[in-house]
């Protein structure tokens, strides 16, 4: 019996090298004595289980035998050939004993496991030490079951591809108007990857039809060029980690007992070597049992396996790409082996300051084939962010003159018509004073007054002095033009300075050059002055003029134009003068300071010491604010000159007042008045009379000038009987219409009047001695009746008196006198 031998579930590596040749070595016969004729004969083999046959003669080199199923046989060669006692053999099937008979003995090569090839076969020796001749050889074997395999190679090629874009300069900072191309670099990378497939059958016969089951089949890849094993197996139990597709089919004429199939699909990414091989061997270790399981047969199937040098198919050859930013499809494309795969661009139109500021994504997208009706794309964006900056321009205009005031003093003395001390008027004024104290009162230069004797003329002047502007000159416009600019730009201006131009009403112009300090960081200051030919209304405007540039993508500049800042418009505004002459001056006044023209006190009096603008002021009385000092402008029929007095003089003088303005280059300008006075009654007998209100006014007490007329009576003598001094009579009024009061007013006026030295008419001498009986013993109660009747009539003969109706006439009043008594 021949040994036999399990399958085990794996087979190794050396199975598939040994199966790649014939088994070289021969095993040790055993030397029996007789004849041999049949594998029953076998020695120590009771019943022979398998099939065997014998040549029956010595085989002929190279002759075959039919191992009793067509396509199976047996050879036998001698080596060498020319000799007949060492012989070996060629089997489609596994032998498991060899008998080789010559002479009077056999040997038995018994293989175990049976070997389908063998050589040195020999007989027993003979008497000569040498293998006798073969005679015949009897080979018995148990049928195995035979495989057959196929294996081919095919691979495609498949190409990702990954996209990386990018962009120089990302980040841009320029002037407004300014240009900056950028240069955009796409490159492409292809990652290729080949599928390789190793596939084939796997066909296992049981060709002798001798109950043989396949169990077992474990299919080996190898490379050439790689010591990697790829395996897969398949067994009747199930449950492989690798499996086989086999079948096992129905009784067939082919004597099949086994049907497999595999594939084996590697990538050139797990395993590298793929790149380069060239091809390999499968082998198949397949394992069978007889039936009852009484033997197990482990054998092997190969095939050798070349890849083709092309592949079958190939996706991703070529990368197209389109770019966000240019029309159309497709803008450039690389093919697979034309490296490098780098495609540099620009912009279609640079960036331009103004349009284009802000952030710029632009994405390139490329596609490629992943098989024969699917594509892939990859993107990748670039980003330019565009910051512009602009220069600012900023002006001031203050502009200046000079100017020189012109003064004119006006003096003028205040006149009532209705004064009759007055007696001419000249140089006065058209219109009469429209308001005030002195409403319907006449300014003039020269008054012609006459006094009684002992009489005063109370003065009321008006001083004036008005300002104008008599010449304007020296006009100019000065000023800074400020021009600004961030820190992380720099701007070339050209010129260098700005333009400056003066824009007048009716649309002429003056240029200007400014003056400019060196260029700073971030500033560029200029001053500028122009002189203008007068207060000229209108504006000043700057403009400069920077150069622009267009940057390369490389950040190198050239000129391309120039962009034009403009400046606010600054206006011509005129406020006060810088320089000013005579705006204020010094307003002095002289009373009657004319010497050797009369005898009365004169004096000068400081108006205004800082007189800025034009004035008006009525004086009368004192003039001097210090009430210690008294200075007044009454005039006084007692400055009479004596040489002036008496018959057949003129009995006149003359009181000037003259009013003076002094001014910054020590010019003064002056205005006179002029007062004329005359006493006729010191030329010849004459006289006039007052009203009860100037005496009244003229008292001690006030508020008018002194007249010492009051002294002959006394302004607190007891007035009668009424517990009154004659001052306080006077200033009671006549409530109610008290006769008492009205007669004791005309009375006392005319008392006085004839004490100041007017003549008095018989009647009004009369009127008077009959009031002085009538409050002679009364009081100052209201009269009634009779009394009454009579203190009326009386009080209206005084009255006529008084108020010149009657006798040598009236006096009047001065419009001073007028003015208080009014109050």
């Amino acid at each position: 019996m021949s040994t036999q031998r399990r399958w085990r579930p794996l087979l190794t590596a050396a199975l598939l090298l040994a199966s790649s040749a014939a088994w070289a070595a021969s095993v040790q016969p055993t030397t029996y004595p007789g004849n041999f004729t049949s594998c029953d004969d076998l020695p120590g083999v009771a019943t022979w289980g398998g099939l065997g046959y014998s040549t029956g003669s010595a085989p002929i080199n190279g002759q075959s035998y039919n191992l009793g199923v067509a396509g199976q046989t047996i050879t036998f060669n001698y080596t060498p050939s020319s000799q007949n006692q060492y012989i070996g053999f060629n089997a489609t099937m596994p032998m498991d004993y060899i008998v080789v008979k010559g002479g009077n003995a056999y040997n038995v090569f018994h293989y175990v496991p049976g070997m389908s090839s063998d050589i040195n076969l020999y007989s027993p020796d003979n008497g000569s030490g040498q293998p006798a001749g073969v005679s015949h050889v009897t080979f018995c074997f148990v049928p195995k079951p035979t495989g057959e395999k196929t294996a081919d190679a095919s691979w495609q090629r498949y190409s990702d591809w990954s996209i990386d874009k990018r962009v120089v300069p990302e980040q841009i900072t320029m002037f407004d108007g300014d240009s900056h191309q950028v240069e955009y670099t796409v490159t492409a990378t292809p990652l290729t990857r080949g599928l390789y497939r190793i596939a084939g059958t796997i066909t296992v016969k049981d060709p002798f039809d001798f109950g043989w089951k396949a169990t077992a089949v474990v299919d080996t890849m190898q490379f050439g060029n790689a010591p990697n094993q790829f395996i897969a197996q398949w067994t009747s139990q199930g449950g492989d980690t690798d499996t086989l597709d086999c079948a096992k089919p129905a009784p067939n004429a082919q004597k099949i007992i086994l049907n497999c199939s595999y594939a084996f699909d590697l990538s050139s990414l797990s395993y590298p070597f793929l790149s380069s091989a060239s091809g390999g061997v499968n082998a198949a270790g397949i394992t069978a049992q007889l039936q009852g399981g009484a033997q197990s047969y482990t054998f092997a199937a190969t095939a050798n396996f070349s890849i083709p040098a092309n592949p079958a198919q190939s996706y991703g050859d070529s990368f197209a790409i389109d770019d966000s930013m240019l029309p159309n499809a497709v803008d450039h494309s690389f093919n697979l082996g034309d490296g490098p795969y780098v495609w540099t661009y620009p912009r279609a139109q640079p960036f331009v300051c103004g349009a284009d500021q802000g952030s710029h994504g632009n994405t390139a997208t490329g596609t490629w084939s992943t098989g024969a009706n699917s594509n892939a794309s990859a993107s990748d964006s670039a980003n330019v962010n565009v910051a512009c900056r602009t220069v600012s321009i900023s002006k001031t205009a203050q502009t200046r003159y000079e100017r020189d005031y012109g003064w004119t003093p006006d003096k003028h003395i205040v006149v009532s018509p209705a004064d009759a001390k007055v007696t001419a008027m000249q140089g006065c004024l058209p219109d009469p004073i429209v308001s005030g104290d002195y409403a319907g009162n006449y300014l003039c230069d020269d008054v012609d007054v006459m006094l009684n004797t002992g009489g005063s003329y109370e003065t009321v002047y008006r001083l004036a002095a008005t300002r104008g502007i008599e010449s304007e000159s020296g006009f100019a416009v000065s000023g800074d033009i400020q021009i600004g600019w961030p820190a992380d730009v720099t701007p070339l201006f050209s010129p260098s300075a700005p333009s400056d131009t003066l824009h007048f009403a009716g649309g002429t112009t003056q240029s200007v050059a400014p003056t400019c300090d060196a260029q700073g960081a971030t500033s560029l200051h200029c001053s500028y002055q122009a002189a203008l030919s007068g207060k000229l209304d209108g504006y000043n405007e700057a403009i400069i003029q920077r150069v622009k540039q267009c940057y390369d993508a490389n950040g190198n500049a050239s000129d391309c134009g120039l962009q034009a800042y403009t400046s606010n418009q600054a206006a011509l505004s005129y406020g006060e003068p810088n320089v000013e002459t005579d705006r204020c001056v010094l307003l002095t006044d002289l009373f009657n300071g004319t010497a050797g023209l009369n005898l009365g006190t004169g004096f000068g009096w400081t108006v205004q010491p800082l007189l800025c603008g034009s004035f008006a002021q009525f004086v009368t009385g004192d003039v001097d604010p210090d009430p210690g000092i008294v200075r007044s402008v009454d005039v006084l029929a007692s400055w009479l000159p004596a040489s002036q007095i008496g018959a057949g003089n003129t009995c006149e003088f003359m009181v000037p007042n003259l009013l003076t303005l002094a001014t910054d280059n020590g010019a003064s300008k002056s205005d006179e008045a002029v007062l004329s006075v005359r006493v006729p009654q010191l030329c010849a007998s004459a006289g006039c009379t007052y009203t009860q209100g100037y005496w009244k006014t003229h008292s001690k007490y006030g508020p008018a000038p002194y007249d010492a007329t009051w002294a002959k009576i006394g302004e607190n003598t007891l007035f009668f009987s009424s517990g009154q001094t004659w001052y306080a009579v006077f200033w009671t009024p006549p409530k109610g219409g008290n006769a008492y009061y009205i007669l004791a007013h005309q009375y006392m006026a005319a008392r006085l009047n004839v004490e100041a030295g007017a003549s008095a008419p018989s009647q009004v001498s009369s009127a008077i001695a009959q009031a002085t009986a009538w409050f002679t013993g009364r009081s100052s109660a209201a009269p009634k009746g009779p009394a009454r009747d009579t203190a009326i009539n009386l009080a209206g003969i005084l009255a006529a008196y008084n108020e010149g109706s009657t006798g040598p006439g009236h006096c009047s009043v001065s419009p001073s006198t007028l003015a208080k008594a009014a109050q």
